[in-house]
């Protein structure tokens, strides 16, 4: 099967933020409001890869479990977490770009020169 990769240098989480901020709700739908925008800006996030058909996307930051399982229904692995070192290695080995933002992604931004991916446990650290 040929790998066809995406590298997100960003999250695709909820962006928090940088401060504390404290949210008064005086009523339950209030809160269910809030988590309907939530769950809309990671579907939003998620319809921009998966629109591009990528087979695996890589992340420097984190990836919410909703947005893990949008692109796990679309049949697409995603990897959080890795160091910008590692992102530019691979980002070189399979010929693709790095973006930002899920609505800068193009497919011409997809690495193509992947031939297989696996993930192997040596010790306690997966490679």
């Amino acid at each position: 099967k040929q790998w066809y990769q995406r590298r997100v240098r960003g999250n695709l989480e909820y962006k928090k933020g940088e401060s504390q901020t404290n949210l008064e709700f005086m009523q339950e739908t209030d809160f269910r409001k809030i988590l309907e925008q939530e769950e809309e800006y990671i579907k939003t996030m998620c319809d921009e890869i998966i629109a591009v058909k990528p087979d695996l996307v890589l992340t420097e930051k984190g990836v919410s479990d909703l947005a893990q399982h949008f692109l796990l229904k679309a049949g697409i692995t995603a990897i959080r977490r890795l160091r910008k070192s590692d992102m530019n290695r691979v980002a070189r080995a399979v010929g693709g770009q790095i973006v930002h933002r899920t609505d800068e992604l193009k497919e011409c931004d997809i690495g193509t020169n992947c031939g297989l991916f696996e993930i192997k446990k040596m010790g306690d650290r997966r490679y």
